[in-house]
């Protein structure tokens, strides 16, 4: 009666001590570094090397679970040098197939195994493989393999085991690093979140600065204004000072575009402003100067602004506009009128030529200039405040003082908003008689 031998598959002592010295490395490197891209070099390095492959790689599983999802990284042997990334049929097929079974898989010839038919023909340098998954809590959250560029490779007991091991210690450091990239990448957005919101709002209190606080008198006149600033820094501005023989300069301004570029060239105009409008320049002149200033900083904004200068002992206006929303003057007896003479928005052309208007405010009358942002303001249905809502509304209340205009003006527009958030700045500014002392 013949004997009858029992064949057992004995792991290679080498392959074995490989892979204790593996895992003795593999917690240096985990120790030593704090980004994950290290580690997974490392690890495919090291893989490839020991199992004698020419290429290595790993790949992980998108939060998604989508098969063809994730990053791969892969490294040759010689040198280490990247080879790119797998053809996307390569890939999707075997994660798809070690996230279906959960098995490894041992291939010759990838490309014409009977288990992927949907790769015959194609051209990849994928051909030998084995690859099998990483798992953390039972969960295949990648896989790790290695490849021949040409078929024939027959992989080992041997082989397997020692790859199944590198993959059974390797899935949790992985996953471990995995999550702390995301926790630093994640403190990094708030860090950086705070930092922007911090230059935000020092470039609102900069930008609100040069706007006056208080309401100006001179000669029965109240000039008064007021900028709701949305979320994030605009680019609307209001002015208005006295200059020689008793007249009352004001402006308002709105520059295209929002943020700390838009803040800066207002901040720019503001100066212009009161460089040039002086006492010494007539209207158009001053405001052609300061067209000229905007156009060779603007780097493509634009900016709208109407100025006007009043002699408030005759109420004489002389004003120009310069592309901003039409100012409303309401007469004592509830007629309205628009100031439009001027030209075009400051910044397009250095040479815009602007035309100058001229009005005269008798006792009872008052002028109402604003923003985009009242006229615009759009709520939950989508629909705007409109320019003729808003004359409307001034034409009915501008009799009363300019504290209390602005206020209706600022509620009958959030009423009209509703919950709909606010998507610019909205500037009003009131010129009428100064109440009675």
């Amino acid at each position: 009666m013949a004997e009858t031998v029992l064949q057992v598959d004995v792991p290679d002592p080498k392959r074995l001590m490989a892979a204790l010295q593996f895992l003795s490395e593999l917690g240096q490197v985990v120790a030593s570094n704090t980004e994950m891209q290290p580690i997974l070099d490392w690890i495919v390095s090291k893989t490839t090397s020991m199992l004698g492959a020419e290429e290595g790689s790993i790949r992980l599983v998108e939060a998604s679970g989508e098969p063809g999802g994730g990053q791969t990284f892969i490294r040759r042997q010689a040198g280490g040098h990247e080879s790119g990334s797998w053809p996307r049929a390569v890939a999707m097929s075997v994660m798809g197939y070690l996230l279906h079974h959960g098995d490894r898989i041992a291939s010759v010839d990838l490309l014409n195994d009977e288990r992927f038919p949907g790769l015959r023909g194609i051209e990849s340098r994928v051909r030998s493989i084995l690859a099998v998954p990483l798992r953390v809590d039972n969960r295949v959250t990648g896989i790790i393999a290695v490849t021949q560029s040409q078929p024939g490779r027959h992989w080992s007991e041997s082989d397997n085991q020692l790859l199944a091991i590198v993959a059974g210690h390797s899935a949790g450091v992985i996953e471990q690093a995995r999550l702390r990239a995301e926790a630093l990448e994640k403190q990094r957005l708030e860090e950086e979140r705070r930092r922007l919101e911090r230059e935000l709002n020092l470039a609102r209190d900069i930008q609100m600065s040069f706007i006056p606080s208080r309401a100006l008198r001179t000669g029965g006149w109240e000039i008064l204004g007021r900028v709701v600033p949305a979320r994030q820094v605009g680019g609307d501005a209001f002015d208005y000072f006295m200059v020689e023989h008793g007249r009352l300069c004001f402006a308002i301004a709105d520059v295209s575009g929002k943020g700390v570029p838009a803040a800066l060239l207002m901040s720019n105009v503001q100066a212009s402003l009161r460089a040039f409008c002086d006492g010494r320049h007539n209207v158009p002149d001053a405001v052609r100067h300061i067209n000229q200033s905007v156009a060779r900083s603007a780097s493509g904004k634009f900016i709208t602004l109407f100025y006007g200068e009043l002699e408030s002992a005759t109420g004489r206006l002389r004003y120009t506009n310069a592309g901003h929303n039409y100012p409303l003057v309401r007469r004592k007896a509830g007629a309205v009128e628009e100031l439009r003479e001027g030209g075009l928005p400051l910044g397009l052309f250095e040479d815009a030529d602007y035309q100058q208007g001229e009005i005269v405010l008798a006792p009872g009358d008052s002028l109402l200039l604003y923003s985009d942002g009242i006229s615009e303001a759009i709520d939950i249905r989508g629909q705007e405040f409109g320019e003729d809502r808003l004359t409307a509304f001034w034409k009915e209340r501008g009799v009363r003082a300019a504290g209390q205009v602005i206020e209706d003006v600022l509620g009958e527009v959030e009423r009209f908003r509703g919950t709909a958030a606010q998507s610019d700045d909205m500037t009003v500014v009131v010129l009428s008689a100064a109440p009675a002392a």
